[in-house]
């Protein structure tokens, strides 16, 4: 049985960091239309033939997270087979003795991460994603050098990008910061 593509959008940027071997070079960025709450992802969960409710799933779900949050800080990692492992990550600046190190002082920051699986049978691996997926160019998608230029009258007017503040030059355009594109390969060519 032929299983049905999921249609993953994107649009393209271009990298403005001089500081960048790929700066001027246009990547694809993947489209985010929103972020969905625990309620939304158990309605979708549940809209999708489940046999639990909405409330059971978003009960499981609320579970799941509370669990995980407590396991993770115990030095748990949690491993999701086929999805990937979560596990906790703490950033601290040194000292110049051990006895002059303190939790209070030198930790900045205390994070639950998550490693994607990497094997064939991941659901979230690269070739799994590219199987499944059906990459198209964002419908509304304008390219900023093509805007510049209808408003300029004709003549390009700047490099089309200003970024997200992530240091790239590649902007998301939902101030989260981007996708990693250094070492990535361009897009294909617009139609």
């Amino acid at each position: 049985m032929a299983t049905k593509k999921i249609e993953m959008q994107y649009n393209l940027r271009q990298l403005n960091n001089e500081n960048n071997n790929a700066h001027l070079l246009w990547f694809p960025k993947a489209v985010r239309r929103s972020t969905l709450s625990l309620r939304g992802l158990s309605d979708h969960i549940s809209d999708h033939g489940s046999i639990y409710t909405r409330d059971v799933v978003l009960g499981v779900l609320s579970k799941f997270t509370s669990c995980l949050t407590e396991l993770v800080a115990q030095g748990v990692a949690v491993k999701l087979d086929g999805l990937g492992t979560f596990y906790l990550s703490v950033t601290s600046t040194g000292d110049s003795s051990a006895k002059a190190w303190t939790a209070a002082e030198n930790i900045k920051h205390v994070q639950i991460k998550f490693r994607p699986d990497g094997s064939d049978a991941s659901i979230v691996s690269n070739a799994r994603m590219l199987m499944d997926t059906e990459l198209t160019l964002e419908d509304s998608y304008v390219n900023p050098q093509d805007a510049a230029q209808a408003e300029s009258g004709g003549q390009a007017g700047g490099s089309g990008n200003t970024g997200d503040g992530d240091g790239n030059g590649v902007g998301d355009g939902d101030g989260s910061g981007g996708d990693n594109t250094e070492g990535g390969q361009p897009a294909p060519e617009r139609p």
